[in-house]
């Protein structure tokens, strides 16, 4: 079992910088075709200030921070078992592919389910720029514990 007195735990933010050539190959892989995102031309013809960052790239740079699987690695959960199970992301302001992104993740809630077969672990992210919070995401992941034989 995860202790609880691990809510709350924050990592210590970290500087992640994304670069326009980065941005590409992430919607290369996702599938992404909208030029905005990888064409500074048809952004600024879009209206936009610069090239955007694609909804879930900063999953991506969440990894690049603190990763789910270094954040149960903290917590001492092994990875056999872990699922993710869900995530939502905010955007308060528009993010840019060359945004110096500040990244720091904080444990908000831990708790069980089916009797202790299954523990939630409910994970804040929050993402600056200047100082300013510009998105945030909550993800939860789930863990399946091995109970003992009853």
């Amino acid at each position: 079992m995860i202790e609880r007195t691990r809510i709350g735990l924050t990592t210590d933010p970290t500087e992640v910088n994304t670069d326009p050539w980065r941005v590409k190959l992430f919607c290369q892989a996702i599938g992404e075709t909208d030029p905005v995102y990888h064409d500074l031309d048809a952004a600024l013809e879009a209206g936009l200030e610069a090239r955007p960052l694609p909804p879930t790239f900063l999953k991506a740079v969440e990894g690049e921070h603190f990763s789910s699987a270094s954040l149960m690695e903290l917590l001492g959960v092994p990875l056999r078992g872990v699922m993710h199970a869900e995530q939502t992301f905010e955007y308060l302001e528009p993010l840019y592919a060359s945004d110096p992104i500040w990244v720091s993740r904080t444990v908000a809630d831990i708790y069980d389910k089916k009797d202790g077969a299954l523990t939630f672990v409910v994970v804040d992210t929050h993402y600056r720029v200047d100082g300013r919070i510009v998105a945030s995401s909550r993800q939860t992941i789930v863990v399946r514990n091995r109970l003992p034989a009853s």
